[in-house]
This record gives structure tokens, sequence and C-alpha cells, in this order.
């Protein structure tokens, strides 16, 4: 397993500046060394698919370039590859360039190579940019094209000349078939959000440097980049001025997430989890939760669902224990027979499918009052119809937030879902969601998972993890409440141990973030998209369903350290 942290684009101009200023790198040769990195790409691309090729009658190579940095590191790449033998031409947009910036030292240098850079509109390879559909006879096409045109500090939205040779390299692309290699990130998208600043670059690739940035991660800037690569340069943390936000995890399994499995223990040893969902004939939800809560890793599950769901319950899950309720019966009995089976558990989860009508509020008014009560519980998971009943009445909300502070909890919202808990509209929430769903999780004192194609957790103190494992596949009735059941699950086990899994020595998360939830939120996200990955390679994206999710968490593979 590795961290890698996710940066803004201004964390990221800051890391560079301070490599420069102050630890005293020279900025040219940190860009020699991400022009480097390009060129090798570039030339792995080339040796594989034109092995023969090289000089002015093999494949054409176009260095694309901006004004700024990154036209300055596309300048350089090109150069790069013009002495390993290949053919490289230079356009870059039109204006003035500042005799003292890096691009012009980069074209000073191409200059003693007897090479011209060229304008865009008035260069050699106009045709490119006039939106034909067929070439000239004759005409050259860039076999590879070096996206430099702008990079991580885009502010603004491309128009005029910038936006044309934007949809002239994606035409390279689209009709004759140009590999198209982006220089840091694609000209376009933002390092931020990952948002299409008015047009931007398909990729096939993306070369960045240091670290990842968020655009990188984030759709739809992730359908942007193709394969991303990347290259450590000279700038590493030290350069922080301050630790990054944001970071992500790359090849983390299961025996890196979750403590080792005591080989003495019981079915009382690995927790007993209550799953509180399913309304009248909604029994779906519930079982996939506490199926999946098995598949974890849970000792003890129990259902607490209606009455009407228990004969498909117990035929479907035998494994589980179960208690019900019905519309008939008092407060005093429903609470009565919820209190019990909250003392019997250690973790409870609840919301998937349990309805939003007034039985569903007094259930989760019950819950969220037995939380109050120091030790009442050791974790709290709540999803779905909990979240929209917290949405809608602020009562519910001050109960969450008032627990006792020794009962961890974690939300696992989808965008919807969050978007209510909010305030605001999905628009919002989406381009906004770094600063929401940290000022969420901090109003209510929870760990929020917020679900989307990236998931985004975020813990109370306000450092966040991006998810990147996981396909549309998931995008499924089901999935969600599969994410309930692990979570549950993994609360139950003790992430503050410091033997093994994710709190032992040098691992990724503090003794707080183990006991407030956040690890656990991690692990659970990041297996649940791993469980989603290997169902994908069996069912295909398409097929896949919740329940595959499970069947995958099963693997004795898959827990094995």
């Amino acid at each position: 397993m590795k961290m890698e942290h996710v940066l803004t684009g201004a964390e990221m101009a800051s890391c560079d500046a301070r490599t420069s200023e102050v630890i005293g790198i020279p900025s040219l040769v940190l860009m020699e060394r991400a022009a480097l990195s390009v060129a090798d790409g570039v030339d792995v691309f080339l040796r594989k698919n034109f092995p023969r090729g090289t000089g002015s009658r093999g494949p054409l190579v176009l260095a694309a370039a901006g004004r700024g940095n990154n036209g300055a590191d596309a300048l350089a790449a090109g150069r790069i590859l013009l002495d390993r033998g290949y053919h490289v031409r230079f356009c870059r947009l039109s204006g003035k360039i500042s005799p003292e910036s890096s691009f012009a030292v980069q074209e000073r240098i191409l200059g003693q190579y007897g090479v011209q850079v060229e304008e865009f509109p008035g260069c050699s390879l106009r045709h490119i940019f006039d939106g034909e559909a067929d070439a000239p006879a004759g005409a050259q096409i860039p076999h590879v094209i070096i996206d430099g045109l702008f990079g991580t500090g885009l502010s603004r939205e491309l128009t005029g000349e910038a936006a044309e040779c934007v949809a002239a390299v994606n035409r390279c692309r689209d009709l004759y078939g140009s590999y198209v290699v982006a220089v840091d990130i694609p000209s376009g998208i933002s390092s931020d959000d990952g948002q299409v600043m008015g047009c931007a670059v398909r990729c096939d690739e993306t070369r960045t440097f240091a670290f990842y940035k968020r655009g990188h991660f984030l759709y739809p800037g992730a359908g942007y980049a193709g394969r991303i690569h990347l290259a450590q340069i000279g700038i590493t943390p030290r350069a922080f001025a301050r630790e990054p936000g944001m970071f992500t995890l790359m090849d983390a399994g299961a025996a890196d997430l979750v403590p080792a499995r005591y080989p003495g223990g019981n079915k009382g040893t690995f927790g007993k989890v209550l799953i509180v969902a399913g309304r009248r004939n909604m029994c779906g939800a519930a079982l996939l939760a506490a199926q999946a809560c098995m598949a974890a890793g849970a000792g003890m599950v129990k259902i607490f669902t209606h009455e009407a769901n228990r004969l498909i319950a117990q035929q479907t899950l035998p494994e589980a224990l179960l208690d019900t309720f019905t519309e008939e019966d008092t407060q005093e009995e429903m609470a009565g027979r919820l209190r019990a089976s909250l003392a019997w558990a250690d973790i409870a989860a609840a919301g998937p499918a349990m309805g939003t009508d007034g039985t569903a509020e007094s259930i989760l008014r019950l819950l969220l009052e037995y939380a109050q009560e120091k030790k009442a519980l050791r974790g709290l998971v709540l999803d779905a119809d909990a979240l929209r009943l917290l949405a809608r009445d602020q009562s519910l909300r001050e109960l969450l937030a008032g627990r006792s502070p020794e009962i961890p909890c974690v939300l696992t919202p989808h965008m919807a879902e969050f978007a209510a808990l909010a305030g605001k509209s999905i628009g919002e929430c989406i381009a906004g969601r770094t600063a929401l769903v940290r000022e969420q999780a901090q109003s209510l004192r929870c760990t929020i998972a917020c679900k989307d194609a990236r998931t985004l957790v975020s813990a109370a103190s306000g450092r966040q993890y991006l998810n990147t494992t996981g396909n549309s596949g998931m995008a499924a009735a089901g999935s969600g409440d599969v994410l309930t059941g692990i979570t549950a699950a993994f609360l139950a086990l003790d992430f503050s141990k410091k033997e093994s899994g994710p709190a032992a020595e040098g691992k990724l998360f503090t003794e707080e973030e183990c006991a407030g939830g956040f690890a656990v939120a991690v692990s659970a996200v990041c297996l649940h998209g791993t469980a989603g990955d290997l169902a994908a390679r069996v069912y295909g994206e398409q097929g896949m369903t919740a329940r595959d999710l499970c069947g995958e968490l099963k693997k004795a593979s898959f827990w094995q350290a």
C-alpha cells in the first residue's frame, strides 16, 4: 500500500516555488526532469508502435505549447525526443513571451538547435486546425501530440485561439488516431475539481509530476486524463508549507487496512452488529447490508426489520438473528424491542430502505437517544433513509451531534442524500464537495463518506481521503447497502491496535483517526471498491450486481495477509 497526497493547483504551485526558492533546486532542473518523464512516455509508445521509424521519415511528434511553464515542459520534452532521433515539430499559442521566462529559455535552446517554434495560427501545420474531415493530400498529421497548452494553474475558461487549439488536438485524436500525451494535466481541466473549463483536451496518457492533483481523479477530468503516470522530479513533501488536506491510496489490500484477525477469537470477539433496515416488503437492502457485514468479518449480525420481511430474511440469510416490528406496535413495545437489540449489539447500522414515515422517524430517534448514553455502543453507521430523516429534522441532527463522544459515527450518503443534509442543490454539492463535506463532518461530529464515482471521505478533523477504487458497474441498486454492512463490520474491529492494520507503527492513521471512525470509513470504501473491481473482472461492469460484491469480499485470497 502506498499513500499519495492529492493536491490542488495552489498547493502544487507552493511546492514548486518552495523547492526552488527555499530548498534551492533550480526550476530549470525540475523542468528538465519533468520533460524527461514526458519524453520517456512518448518514446515507449513510439518504440512499441513504430519500431523502425526515426528521423524525418519516421512518425511525427507535435509539441503543442502554451506560453507558460507547462508549454516550456512540452518544448523541453520535444527537444529530448529530437536528440533521440525522432521527427518533432513545435507549435505555440501566439502572444508575447517574457524574455526571462522558462518558456523563453527553452525556445532559445531550440534556436541553438536550428529549430523554429511556430506560432499558431500561421504555422505550417495549419491544416490540422482547419476542421476539415479529411487531411489534404500529402499533409502531415502528428502520430503523437504532446499537450502542453495549459497546466495546473488554469483559472479561467478557454476561448478563442486556445479553444481552437484544443479542438484541433481533439480532432487529430478522433479523426486521425493521434496519440495524445498531457503534460501534468489535460489542458482545460481544473486541477482542483476536475471540471472542464469551457473545453479540454482528451488524452490517452497523462504524465504528471511530484504529486497527483485532484483533477486527475475527479470526474469529468478523470475521463480526459487517460492512463496517469506519476514521476518524481525532485519536489518532495519537504516542500510542503503545511500537510495537504487530501490523500489517496494505491495498491491497498485488506492486510494493509484491517487489523489481523485474532486466531483464538470467537464470534463475540469479532463483534455483534445490529442492522436496522427494511420497511414492509422492502427487505432487500437489509439483507444486502447484513450479508456484506458477515462477508466483511463480523462475528454476529442481527436484523431489526418489519414483520412482513421475516420469512424471506430467515430463508435467505439463516446465519442472521432477527427481530421485527409492525405499525400496530405501541411506542413502548417498539422501544422495548429496539433497546433490547441495541443492548445486545456492539455496533448499530441504520437506514437502508427503512422509510421516512413516522414509524421510521421514531426508530431513528430511539436509536440516537440510546447513543447519548456513555459506552452504549462502540460505533454507529447511518445511511439512506436515516440521512433523509436527519436532513429534514433539526432535533435529530442535534441528537446525532450530541451523542456520547465515545461513539464514532460514519455517514455514507450518495450525492443526493448529501445535498439534502447540506441544504444545497446537487450541482452545488458537486462543485463544492470538498469544503461542504468537511463542513458537515465537523458540524455533526461524524466521519462522512460521500459516495460518487470518486467517493470522498472526510474526518471531523478535516483530513480527507479520495477513493480511486471501483468502477461504473457499482452504480447499481444495493451497492450502497453493501458499503453500509462493510463499514459496520469494520467498526466492530479494533482499529486502534498497534500490532497490525492501519494503526501499526509507521502506517497511515493516527490513534484518534482509528478511534473516531475515519480509518474504518477509508478502509471500508477502499475495499468496497476493490471488491467491485474484482467483480467486474468476473461479470463485467455491465452485468455485475450488488450481491456480486459480497461474493468477492468472501474470497479467501482477498482477506489473506
